[in-house]
């Protein structure tokens, strides 16, 4: 019979972490679009770099899109290294 090879206690915090990082960053992403997509453009503000301009507000998204990304990269990697060992035969 094959012996399955179960996580620890820290494993499983970890992997439960990154899964609820998850939900979070998808919340989070629909959030700030919905929120964004309220925002009235400021007249005059094309290319200028101001968050009120149409540039602005991808730049924001992108930039929160990398944090979040980052975060969630570090916490997957963890999540990774804290998983059980493969049982070799």
């Amino acid at each position: 019979m094959e012996e399955r090879v179960k996580r620890g206690p820290g494993g499983k915090l970890a992997l439960w972490v990154f899964y609820a990082f998850c939900g979070y960053f998808v919340w989070a992403m629909a959030r700030y679009f919905w929120v964004i997509s309220q925002v009235q453009i400021v007249p005059g503000t094309t290319i200028n770099g101001e968050l009120g301009s149409t540039a602005g507000i991808w730049l924001g998204a992108l930039m929160g899109f990398i944090v979040l990304a980052l975060v969630g990269g570090v916490l997957g990697y963890i999540a990774w290294v804290t998983r059980p060992p493969q049982i070799e035969e």
